[in-house]
This record gives C-alpha cells, sequence and structure tokens, in this order.
C-alpha cells in the first residue's frame, strides 16, 4: 500500500495548478509545463445549467439534473494516452515516493474514443470539440469533466475511474489507493503518476464530461431571444409588451426578471395612435385615440381568439367631440363586449379599457 504522495509531489501540483499548468512531471519547473490548467467551479460561474448530483451509470448516455431538464453530463469511456516529454526515473530523481519505480511516463492525457461519434448520444457530437479522439487539455476547456465538488452524494460517480486494461473488467481498475500515487486534473483531463510501475501503465478511464451550455452560451441565448420579440422570449406578435432589435435594455434601465415577472422600476411607455377614421384594432395596440371632430366613426376589435387571454386595449376620446360625434366600438362578428354587441363614447372625454379571454369574448374594466 501506498505511504502517500511526497511533498515534492503536491507542492508541485499545487503551485502549477494556481499559476495555470498541468503538472505532468516533477522535473519539470511551472514555467515547462507546456499543458494549461484551470480550476473546475460549478454551475453559477461556468457550467452554466444544472449538473445532476447522481447521474446515471450507462456509458455515453447524457443524464440531466431534472426531468425534462437539459442534458448537461454524459458518462464516458477516455483513452488514456501517455506524454512523451515526461519519461524519468522516480528514483533517480527524487520525484517519488518510497515505492520502487521505473522510468516511465508520469504525464497521461484523456481523449474521446475513435468511436465517440458512433457511440455517443449527444447531439452535438460531430461539432465543436466533440470529435473522435479529442483530446481533452487541447479544448481550453470546451471538454471538462465533471469534478466531484459538484455532488454530494455517497458514493461520488463523478470520481473519476482509471484502468490498466478492459475497463469492463473491474480487476483491471488502478484505485484511488493504489501504489502509483495517481491524481487527475478535473479541468484539462491530465492524470500524474508520481510512481510509475510498468505493471500499472494506465490505458483508460471512466468519467462524466460536461455537455451543457457554457456561461457565453447561456447568455447569447438570452440576449438573441430578448431581441425583437416579446419580453418572454417567444416572439410571438401579439404580445402588447415588446422590444424592437432597435431598443436597448442598459443597466439604468430599471428593468428586472424575476420568476417571469417583469419588473419596473421606472415609468412605462405602451403603445398609443391616434384616429379620426373608422379602423380595426391591431394585435399590439394598448392606447388608441380617438377624435372625431370631422364627424362618428367605428373601431371594430379583432377576433378575441387572435389575442392573448388577459390581452387589453383602451380607447379614449382626445378630441373632446364624442358627445356630438359617438365613436362605436363593435366587437367581433359573434362575440360580445360585456353581453353587448357594442358600446358607444358618447360624452365628451369618455373612455373605455378592454380586456379579452383569448377566446371570444371582451369584459370592460
Amino acid at each position: 500500500m501506498s505511504t502517500g504522495k511526497t511533498n515534492q509531489s503536491s507542492t508541485q501540483f499545487a503551485a502549477k495548478k494556481l499559476l495555470g499548468k498541468a503538472q505532468t512531471s516533477n522535473l519539470k519547473s511551472d514555467v515547462n509545463e507546456a499543458v494549461p490548467s484551470n480550476v473546475s467551479i460549478p454551475s453559477e460561474t461556468i457550467f452554466a445549467e444544472a449538473i445532476p448530483n447522481v447521474p446515471g451509470d450507462v456509458f455515453h448516455t447524457m443524464y440531466s439534473a431534472s426531468h425534462g431538464g437539459p442534458a448537461t453530463v454524459e458518462r464516458v469511456t477516455f483513452d488514456v494516452v501517455a506524454i512523451s516529454d515526461t519519461i524519468y526515473d522516480a528514483n533517480d530523481s527524487g520525484g517519488g515516493g518510497d515505492e520502487a519505480s521505473n522510468s516511465g511516463a508520469h504525464g497521461y492525457y484523456l481523449k474521446l474514443p475513435s468511436a465517440y461519434q458512433t457511440d455517443s448520444s449527444n447531439p452535438r457530437k460531430g461539432t465543436g470539440s466533440f470529435l473522435n479522439s479529442q483530446r481533452l487539455y487541447t479544448t481550453r476547456g470546451a471538454l471538462q469533466l465533471i469534478p466531484p465538488l459538484i455532488s454530494n452524494a455517497s458514493p461520488n460517480k463523478y470520481f473519476l475511474k482509471l484502468y490498466k486494461g478492459d475497463p469492463t473488467d473491474a480487476a483491471n481498475e488502478i484505485t484511488s489507493g493504489d501504489s502509483i500515487d495517481w491524481q487527475v486534473d478535473y479541468y484539462s483531463g491530465i492524470v500524474f503518476v508520481q510512481d510509475y510501475n510498468a505493471a500499472r501503465i494506465p490505458t483508460y478511464a471512466t468519467a462524466y464530461m460536461y455537455v451543457g451550455k457554457y456561461l457565453d452560451d447561456k447568455l447569447t441565448a438570452i440576449s438573441s431571444s430578448a431581441g425583437g420579440g416579446t419580453v418572454d422570449g417567444t416572439g410571438a406578435s401579439t404580445r402588447l409588451a415588446y422590444w424592437s432589435d432597435a431598443d436597448t435594455l442598459t443597466s439604468d434601465s430599471g428593468l428586472t426578471f424575476s420568476n417571469s415577472v417583469l419588473n419596473v422600476g421606472g415609468g412605462i411607455k405602451l403603445k398609443r395612435r391616434n384616429v379620426t377614421s373608422t379602423l380595426t384594432a391591431s394585435s399590439d395596440d394598448h392606447f388608441i385615440g380617438v377624435n372625431s371632430t370631422a364627424g362618428s366613426f367605428e373601431i371594430r376589435l379583432l377576433n378575441a381568439g387572435s389575442l392573448q387571454s388577459g390581452q387589453t386595449l383602451t380607447i379614449k376620446d382626445e378630441g373632446g367631440a364624442s358627445s356630438n360625434n359617438p365613436v362605436t366600438i363593435h366587437a367581433h362578428p359573434g362575440q360580445k363586449i360585456d353581453g353587448e354587441d357594442s358600446v358607444t363614447l358618447e360624452s365628451s372625454y369618455s373612455a373605455i379599457s378592454l380586456y379579452c379571454d383569448g377566446s371570444g369574448a371582451y369584459f370592460i374594466y
């Protein structure tokens, strides 16, 4: 049984990690390490979608944190490949523990299997970094292993497993307490072996890979859904409250979202138009100001079934002439306004506010 990693190994690993480098050899200083690394962080800052606490066990299958939620992790069998310039004899260099060691590679990288695109259920396979034989460290974080810190389950399935042969044979596993004293960098997919043993050369690994959206992807999707659409991002043209591509929400706009509710910290501007003759109201009208000084006319309402339930419309006599020239508001044929076919503005500066049920009727409120 191993007596543990040496101070040299632990110090080198920690120092290089803080400097953005992966540990591949105790004989290399941080300036000589070519493989970059970083600290893996949970979903609030880099991983932008929820990760399951206890994922499933089927290889090359994707798992989500909740039923119906986006799939964010995939269990993958990785090839483990030695890094040629990490070969040394830890006994001679002083970089090993108290176990007997041979001369051999101490640094290894993980790569996707050559048949990944055939075996995987990932809909993005064959695009981006989800390619056959892709090395994790070359993707600069586009491919990352899920670190164990994400889960509090016991046992924690996110611990990488290392094998010296076929990973379906449990006898080939090189356990985390094995005498070669290995450790893995979950960000770069680099495995470091402190005490090389020719009988325990790692060739395969199994782990969970993140396949969800990263923060930049998530923010881009939110931004794209906002421009030219409705406040909930659906793009439905029948919504009253919306902004166009030409509008800008700035940090001092006073607008925030909470549980799909729009909170307004300042004034509201809703669409208004002034009319002087008969017309049919449109789906994006909110205020219609009428001026009948030239004579009476009609406002015809749209089919309530073509609008959103709860959609509102206010019609106001802005010209003050409706006492002499009434303005009549007609419901869509076959529909009613508070049980009537029509209502009339017939006193100066009168107004009426309506909402519809999104089906077949309007109501005065």
